[in-house]
């Protein structure tokens, strides 16, 4: 009988590690914690900063410019976006990282019972990935880039 148990761990440890049963075609769940968040963030207000060099230069016509577009809210709907965006990835990173160690803390199951839990919760991260998390992350790209074009507007103006 021991060695009954042992099998059955490691058949669910390899359905763990190397998801011996569907490792065709498999999609690859993408780690998402607060590191990429972070880097989100940082490279968005990388360039949010030349905002403010350009307002300090001494050309009064593009501080008129910049004292429009402030007035229209163009930068500050942007910024607003993006710190929306960040909050909302936060609390999906929580979420999908949340998912993962359920499994973990249900320690009575039978090897057969962690096999299915592992496969659903790893599906359900997968579309959480794919449906919730992703287009935040291409939102606030789309955000950037409107920014940079902004920015580039307003030296080239």
């Amino acid at each position: 009988m021991e060695q009954f148990e042992y099998n059955n761990y490691y058949l669910y440890d390899c359905n763990l590690t190397r998801d011996i049963e569907n490792n065709i075609g498999e999609i690859k769940i993408p780690d998402f914690t607060m590191e990429h968040i972070i880097m989100i963030d940082e490279k968005y207000k990388q360039y949010f900063v030349y905002v403010n060099e350009i307002a300090n230069q001494k050309n009064k016509f593009i501080q008129q410019q910049i004292n429009q577009m402030n007035n229209k809210f163009e930068l500050n709907e942007l910024y607003m976006e993006h710190v929306h965006n960040i909050e909302v990835l936060i609390i999906r990173m929580n979420e999908y990282n949340k998912i993962s160690h359920h499994l973990m803390s249900k320690h009575k199951l039978t090897v057969e019972e962690k096999v299915h839990e592992y496969m659903f919760i790893r599906s359900k991260q997968i579309q959480m990935y794919f449906e919730d998390i992703l287009p935040i992350i291409q939102n606030d790209k789309e955000n950037l880039n409107s920014l940079i074009i902004l920015l580039e507007n307003m030296i080239n103006f």
